[in-house]
């Protein structure tokens, strides 16, 4: 869904450190999780390690100067900085399903919606007449689940603007590599219990647990948004 990218070139002999957050406005959850070999260089077998996780309440994440004031997120980035060192960051943003509208999308007309430009204004009509809201605050994605299945994934455009303002003070503050995207926590699956492999972990960590897993298992499938 939503994606946001800041393109630099990662160093090929540092393995990426992965970050999973689950991000409820003004609640945020994060974990990050690294590889652990279990210390023999000959096995191929890797397992994911929680290096870190944290739970941080921010009610007011900036300054009236645009600037990072809160004492909560500066703890945090002390924390978080040295574990990343130099290495890339990947991050995975959850956005809560309360926070999203599911809409079934019928095919589009071919006919008046030749380019994906059109198309998203197509889409992006079509769910403000749903909705009754103007298209111009709303952030519209379509997700095809199948040939004859597809959703509109709508939330507030307001929110994108927050996740991007959150991705752009953590690049900030680890001043590293990072490459991040946010998906729907609705094509999740439910977490009832921590990772077997994942000791220590806070269950109520456990959603950003598994948005960080996901980037080291697979790429989130793209939308069209």
């Amino acid at each position: 869904m939503l994606k946001h990218f800041f393109r630099h070139q990662f160093r090929r002999r540092l393995k990426p450190l992965y970050l999973g957050i689950d991000w409820q406005v003004d609640d945020l959850r994060l974990v990050l999780l690294g590889y652990d070999n279990l210390g023999h260089k000959a096995c191929k077998k890797k397992h994911s390690l929680v290096l870190g996780q944290w739970h941080l309440s921010l009610p007011m994440l900036l300054g009236s100067d645009g600037t990072v004031a809160h004492p909560v997120w500066q703890s945090f980035i002390t924390q978080l900085a040295p574990l990343v060192g130099t290495a890339p960051v990947h991050i995975n943003v959850g956005i809560p399903n309360r926070l999203c509208t599911w809409l079934h999308c019928p095919k589009a007309p071919t006919a008046h919606c030749k380019s994906f430009f059109t198309l998203q204004l197509y889409y992006q009509r079509m769910a403000a007449t749903a909705l009754n809201i103007e298209p111009v605050n709303l952030r519209v994605c379509h997700l095809e689940l199948s040939s004859n299945l597809s959703f509109l994934v709508v939330t507030k455009r307001r929110y994108d603007e927050q996740i991007s303002q959150l991705l752009g003070h953590l690049h900030n503050g680890i001043k590293g590599n990072v490459a991040a995207c946010a998906q729907p926590q609705g094509l999740t699956q439910i977490i009832h219990q921590v990772p077997s492999d994942s000791v220590g972990l806070d269950d109520a960590n456990a959603m950003a647990w598994y948005m960080a897993s996901q980037l080291m298992t697979n790429t989130p499938k793209a939308t069209s948004c």
